[in-house]
């Protein structure tokens, strides 16, 4: 469809026109969106130079176009020629900002400003370049909530005010900043990273967006790896039930992950009773599963016959809060171990999430 525009513009302006800029940027957005990396950049390329030529070095739109040059480059793993195109875009958006003649005006040039900090600090993750990636990803969330000012303080309340694409930008890049805490251990900051985050999805989301589930995933991961495995349970459990209301495969899937997770959380505190139900319900997926031979099923439903057996042994040796107090006495007086610490969950521990960075949405925004 934009080829055919292009052509029609061609035909009727010839080549140094700005409709044919605005074109060929659209041509380049299309491209990109198909995978056609090499037509991406060429046409984009073009639009730059047009744009420049018809508009002026400094326009904003020149801005739009360097943006989607640096996505593309980005795309193509040019790593270091993208930051630099979206230094160049960076540079323009200040101008804009400055020259915006209303307070509507400059804050959207503001909002892009900080949307182009987001999308430096991602080419930064994708080379591990994590100090510069958070400073750029902090970058953004300041000039973000400074643009949004008291809507951001009453950003939970005021729903009205909260629908807007701008606050979404914002709770990604939050995440994109937690991702950075994660990968550096910095587990304490990145719970509150993600939970900043998570209050604003919630807002604006569906409470089974995978954006949130990924959310909570990050949050329960980080309570384990300080050992607050009381706050993980808690985190996995609504995982679950939220997961459970879902029966795509993706769904069911995550929700058997998510359900793994929770079982390890009930064994380490002792919640046997609770870990043996749930180790019921997974054996159920998993025994469908491994009948209808699906990778790793029957190697998985193996460990979880060996996870029930454990654990069925401790709800039998302590079959009462009672007779476990005796046995506990039992255990200063007469030498009998207390072994609940000893059932083996090394094989369960909550892997890693993967996660990567999502570049800001303005990628997507035709001219």
């Amino acid at each position: 469809m934009f080829e055919s525009i292009l052509s029609a513009l061609l035909n009727r302006y010839g080549e140094e026109h700005h409709r044919v800029g605005s074109a060929l940027h659209n041509v380049a957005v299309a491209n990109l969106r198909a995978g056609l990396l090499n037509d991406a950049r060429d046409a984009i390329e073009e639009a730059v130079r047009i744009r420049k030529l018809t508009l002026g070095e400094d326009d904003p739109k020149v801005a739009d176009s360097l943006v989607e040059y640096g996505i593309i480059l980005l795309s193509m793993k040019k790593y270091k020629k993208s930051i630099n195109v979206f230094e160049d875009a960076l540079e323009l958006r200040e101008i804009e900002c400055c020259e915006a003649e209303d307070g509507e005006s400059k804050r959207e040039a503001k909002l892009k400003k900080a949307k182009i900090h987001h999308n430096i600090g991602c080419v930064n993750f994708e080379i591990k370049n994590y100090d510069e990636a958070r400073k750029k990803y902090m970058q953004a969330i300041k000039e973000q909530k400074e643009i949004f000012g008291s809507m951001w303080l009453s950003a939970f309340r005021l729903v009205s005010n909260t629908s807007k694409p701008g606050h979404l930008t914002m709770a990604s890049t939050m995440c994109n900043k937690g991702y950075i805490d994660l990968e550096q251990e910095k587990y304490r900051d990145a719970i509150e990273t993600f939970t900043e985050s998570l209050k604003i999805q919630k807002v604006l989301l569906e409470a089974d967006n995978k954006l949130i589930l990924s959310t909570m995933t990050n949050i329960a991961f980080c309570h384990c790896k300080l050992e607050e495995t009381e706050r993980a349970r808690a985190v996995y459990k609504d995982l679950v039930k939220l997961q459970s209301e879902s029966y795509t495969e993706q769904s069911q899937r995550g929700w058997s992950q998510s359900l793994k997770k929770l079982i390890y959380c009930q064994v380490v505190s002792f919640q046997f009773e609770d870990a043996f139900d749930n180790l019921r319900r997974l054996e159920e997926y998993l025994t469908t599963k491994a009948r209808d031979k699906h990778k790793n099923a029957a190697s998985e439903l193996r460990k979880t016959h060996q996870l029930m057996g454990e654990v069925n042994y401790q709800i039998f040796k302590f079959p009462t809060l009672s007779d476990y107090t005796s046995r506990l006495t039992c255990t200063n007086t007469c030498g009998c171990a207390d072994d609940r610490a000893n059932v083996d969950v090394s094989n369960w521990f909550p892997k890693k999430p993967v996660n990567g960075s999502k570049m800001s949405g303005h990628r997507m925004t035709y001219a």
